[in-house]
């Protein structure tokens, strides 16, 4: 649709077929390499080929969703953040041991992490908000998403009956933003000047969410009463910890 926009030639083509043909595709292309992953680990039983494994269907799953075409004059593409969110989505709820292997991947991702945090953050041109109208643009985005966010997840958790620690205290988890972020960041440098823009506002909405999101988060949590100030575990751990003591007795 930006793309669109930005090129002046605005029709129902590429307004509306194109991206739900891209959002509803790149759905399918996800769920089905959820499927064929978790049906392919059931081959495999050491920790190092299940690992193995899950970096090769990661590796072709993004080599995929990168594959663009030409069917009948429409342009099919596929985002690669929906397919690796949908290939997550389905691997994790329908394989038994998803728990267990996503906590070793944990064990050596990090460096992936702030290796992709840094090639975003170098991205980030300061110059940029140097124009007052960016800056305005950018606190708007940030005041406008932190209310959105905080009214929006009180409203809905008061609607279903939540608890009202939950009610309360529930959109201020939800300020944190961080990786979806930075990948729509950088897809959107591909619209041009326009796109940079953006991809700059984002990147330091990122910044101040990420200074600010997690000790809030934290402060949230213990004012809900969800963790504690000591011996607080993840849930994930919780997950496994539980699954090893079924094992075990």
């Amino acid at each position: 649709v930006a793309k669109a926009l930005i090129s002046g030639r605005v029709d129902l083509l590429s307004v509306i077929l194109e991206p739900l043909l891209e959002v509803v595709l790149s759905l399918a292309l996800g769920a089905l390499m959820g499927a064929v992953f978790s049906w392919s680990e059931r081959f495999y039983h050491s920790r190092s080929k299940r690992q193995a494994v899950s970096v090769t269907f990661v590796m072709l799953t993004v080599a995929l969703s990168m594959l663009e075409f030409q069917v009948g004059g429409v342009h099919i593409a596929f985002s690669s953040l929906l397919v690796c969110m949908m290939l997550g989505t389905i691997f994790c709820n329908i394989c038994d041991f998803s728990e267990e292997l996503m906590a070793r991947l944990d064990r050596w991702t990090a460096p992936l992490y702030v290796l992709f945090f840094v090639l975003s953050g170098a991205e980030l041109e300061l110059s940029v908000f140097r124009d007052s109208y960016v800056v305005l643009i950018g606190l708007v985005y940030i005041l406008m998403r932190s209310a959105g966010k905080y009214f929006g997840a009180s409203f809905s958790a008061r609607a279903v009956g939540c608890d009202p620690g939950i009610v309360k205290y529930l959109g201020v988890t939800l300020l944190p933003q961080a990786g979806v972020a930075l990948g729509m960041a950088m897809k959107s440098e591909t619209l041009g000047p326009e796109g940079a823009v953006v991809a700059n506002i984002t990147l330091f909405s990122v910044l101040v969410y990420e200074l600010v999101g997690p000790y809030l988060t934290r402060v949230a949590l213990l004012k809900a009463g969800e963790i504690h100030e000591e011996g607080a575990t993840s849930a994930r751990g919780e997950i496994i910890h539980f699954h090893w003591r079924q094992r075990h007795h």
